[in-house]
């Protein structure tokens, strides 16, 4: 039984993030999308101290937020027709993991920046407010805006490469 607590943490340590990308790319809610994936490690946790066996808990999990995320949308969003739900593929996310991957390492690199960067970074790019907006909304010029905007790109750019190079 140790072995399996020490898999599914090890499982969890490096899908976490990954899967709650996938989910949050369904039901468009951060905290939606980590509570799925947080239930669904519960489950499979349980399921394996009750002594199920799988070959590929990986996957299984993977099926899991899938299947959860699905059964979260037609509980919560108004479906006027079924034809309306996305299209959840059995191998979505294994055909999109660089993918989600890609943007669990972006989401880091931007929780990086100073405090103030990283705010009037997410108000401009994230939320789409534009710069004056957002110097006045924080009591701050435009040109520190701009600054700050800058700096984000700097540090995110120089990331992305160094990123690149240990990639390949």
């Amino acid at each position: 039984m140790n072995s399996y607590k020490t898999d599914i943490e090890a499982l969890f340590r490096e899908q976490y993030q990954t899967l709650c990308m996938y989910a949050l790319h369904y039901v468009d809610d951060i905290d939606v999308a980590e509570d799925i994936v947080m239930d669904c490690f519960v489950k499979i946790t349980e399921r394996i101290m009750d002594g199920e066996n799988m070959l590929s808990p990986d996957r299984y999990v993977s099926r899991m937020v899938r299947n959860a995320c699905l059964d979260h949308i037609k509980k919560n969003v108004p479906q006027t027709n079924t034809e309306e739900m996305p299209d959840m593929a059995d191998d979505d996310m294994e055909s999109h993991r660089e993918q989600y991957e890609r943007e669990v390492r972006m989401w880091t690199e931007i929780d990086k920046l100073p405090k103030a960067c990283r705010d009037v970074f997410l108000m401009s790019k994230r939320d789409g407010m534009k710069y004056a907006d957002i110097a006045e909304e924080l009591g701050i010029s435009v040109k520190t805006v701009e600054a700050h905007v800058s700096k984000a790109y700097k540090k995110l750019r120089k990331e992305v490469i160094t990123l690149y190079f240990l990639l390949f």
